[in-house]
């Protein structure tokens, strides 16, 4: 389960993972009805953006 930092639109949203790593998770429909704090599973996203440190 992760946490959700941000929610860009019905689409996409920002989450992070028990690690601390923040990732950008997008799928139809997952940010719909959804708020900051609020847990939610990674397989239900589509696609999958993790930050890297450079």
């Amino acid at each position: 389960m992760m946490k959700i930092v941000q929610v860009f639109s019905h689409n996409a949203l920002a989450a992070e993972n028990v690690d601390g790593k923040t990732m950008v998770l997008v799928g139809k429909g997952i940010g719909f009805n959804r708020h900051k704090g609020d847990r939610i599973d990674k397989n239900i996203a589509t696609k999958i953006y993790v930050e890297s440190k450079q």
